[in-house]
C-alpha cells in the first residue's frame, strides 16, 4: 500500500514541476516579446527618438536603470517563433539561427548617459538573429553589438 502511495506523490510532484516549468517559459517567452518585438514598427520621427521611446515604454530604461543594449526585431511574432523551428538551424546548445534575415533596430545606450536619463542611440539592420529556444517558444536574443 505504502508503493501506491509513493508512486502517487511522484506523480504529483512531476505534475506541479512540469507546470511550473511550463509558467516559467511563458514568462520567458512574454518577457522576449516585451523586449524584443516591435511589429509593426513604432512611428517616431528618428531613430534616437525611438530608442529612447521603446526602452522606456518597454521598462529597460528606469529611474534607476539604463540597459545598455537591446535589439528590436521588426517582424510578426510567428515569423520569430518559426526560428524555434523548421525556420531556424540548431547552433549550440539551445541556440538556433533563422534563416532569414529580419529587419531590426538596435538600441545602444550613449556614452555618459546614466539613469535617470536614459539616452540612446540606435541603428538598422538586416541580419540573421540567433535566439534561445524553450517548448518552442523564443526566450532569448543573442545580440552582436554593430559596429556604428
Amino acid at each position: 500500500m505504502a508503493h501506491k502511495y509513493t508512486r502517487s506523490g511522484l506523480t504529483v510532484a512531476l505534475f506541479v514541476v512540469s507546470v511550473w516549468l511550463a509558467l516559467a517559459s511563458a514568462k520567458s517567452y512574454q518577457k522576449f516579446l516585451r523586449e524584443h518585438v516591435d511589429y509593426p514598427v513604432t512611428q517616431v520621427p528618428d531613430i534616437q527618438h525611438y530608442c529612447n521611446l521603446m526602452m522606456k515604454r518597454r521598462n529597460m530604461a528606469k529611474p534607476n536603470y539604463c540597459k545598455h543594449l537591446n535589439t528590436f526585431l521588426h517582424v510578426d511574432t510567428p515569423q520569430i517563433q518559426a526560428v524555434c523551428g523548421q525556420a531556424g538551424e540548431p547552433t549550440t546548445g539551445d541556440l538556433r539561427e533563422s534563416e532569414d534575415s529580419f529587419p531590426m533596430t538596435v538600441c545602444r545606450l550613449q556614452k555618459g548617459s546614466w539613469a535617470p536619463d536614459c539616452q540612446y542611440e540606435g541603428a538598422h539592420g538586416i541580419e540573421r538573429v540567433v535566439i534561445a529556444c524553450e517548448e518552442g517558444f523564443p526566450v532569448h536574443l543573442e545580440t552582436e553589438v554593430p559596429d556604428y
